[in-house]
């Protein structure tokens, strides 16, 4: 694929959530650490003890690798085809080769997964998380119909197939 030429490539990136939950993670993993290292001054350490540590760390790891990764994502449009980063992973498409598109529903928004013909990427419409019918924050990309209906148009998809609430576009 050629070099996107700078001035009419569009950039999104996903809603950015707060570090709260992070930092919440890791007081609770440091604070089972110091009661683990208390129960082991008295001479024994309980297994479950244990793991329950072990699964801590891994939460609180979890949860910062995940939003070290929203922080890098971008996805990049361009007349030549479409650039996903996220930290991890970089993906280059041009037009042609996207084959597929699934659309799903998730949780909030909508799950897109864009397949081309060696490679494939992710991402997920904008939705809104609530909690007693007040929203309480915003998870994926703000423009992501948009994304979406931009990819399906470039590429000339036509949706082939509906199975239950998801939906999946090919070309002709």
């Amino acid at each position: 694929m050629k070099k996107m030429e700078e001035a009419i490539v569009r950039e999104y990136t996903p809603e950015i959530q707060p570090r709260r939950s992070e930092l919440v993670a890791w007081g609770l993993a440091i604070a089972s650490l110091v009661g683990l290292l208390m129960l082991n001054l008295g001479g024994m350490v309980y297994f479950w003890a244990l793991v329950f540590v072990v699964f801590m760390f891994f939460a609180a790891l979890s949860i910062s690798l995940g939003n070290w990764m929203d922080r890098q994502t971008i996805i990049s449009i361009g007349e030549d085809g479409i650039n996903f980063k996220n930290g991890l992973r970089h993906v280059q498409l041009d037009w042609p080769s996207i084959k597929n598109i699934l659309i799903s529903p998730s949780r909030w928004g909508e799950k897109v997964q864009v397949i081309g013909e060696r490679s494939h990427f992710d991402f997920n419409t904008l939705g809104e998380v609530t909690y007693q019918q007040q929203v309480q924050g915003r998870v994926g990309f703000q423009k992501g119909e948009e994304i979406k209906e931009e990819i399906i148009t470039k590429c000339g998809l036509t949706m082939v197939a509906k199975k239950g609430d998801s939906y999946y576009y090919s070309r002709p």
